[in-house]
């Protein structure tokens, strides 16, 4: 019971922390070049939230479908 909720929580806290890393970006990058800054600020946050955060979340998502496979027996 309490590791589930910890798992879930924690696939939270990544979820806002990404979330958290993409407004950064483009706040940072309208602050150096107003709208393309902004753009180019998002698009370095969405990489950098990928290489950094991805394979979290792809464990995560293996771990959801396993949890779907094993419910289905």
């Amino acid at each position: 019971m309490l590791s589930k909720i910890v798992v879930s929580l924690y696939a939270g806290i990544l979820e806002v922390g990404l979330w958290l890393i993409l407004i950064a970006g483009v706040v940072i990058g309208w602050q150096m070049n107003d709208f393309l800054g902004a753009i180019l600020g998002l698009v370095c946050a969405a990489l950098f939230g990928a290489v950094f955060f991805g394979a979290f979340f792809v464990i995560s998502d293996i771990r959801t479908a396993v949890r779907n496979i094993e419910s289905k027996k």
